[in-house]
């Protein structure tokens, strides 16, 4: 999960944290996308991770865009 992470923050996107709960979900998308070369469950799960990760700034964001 290191290197995914790496590459989100290259990308401008925020660290993601997989919560315990879906740390199965997780692996088995990993292991379709290896080994069936279907990477949509992964990319679906990871979007999900990355929404969430953006969450407490939508906040700030608002209130920012707001005063102006």
């Amino acid at each position: 999960m290191l290197l995914l992470n790496l590459e989100l923050l290259k990308a401008g996107f925020p660290a993601i944290v997989v919560p315990v709960e879906r740390r199965l979900a997780y692996c088995e998308a990993l292991d379709i996308a290896h080994v069936e070369g279907d990477t949509g469950p992964f990319l679906e799960l990871v979007g999900e991770c990355v929404r969430e990760g953006f969450a407490p700034y939508w906040h700030v964001l608002r209130a920012d865009a707001g005063g102006r």
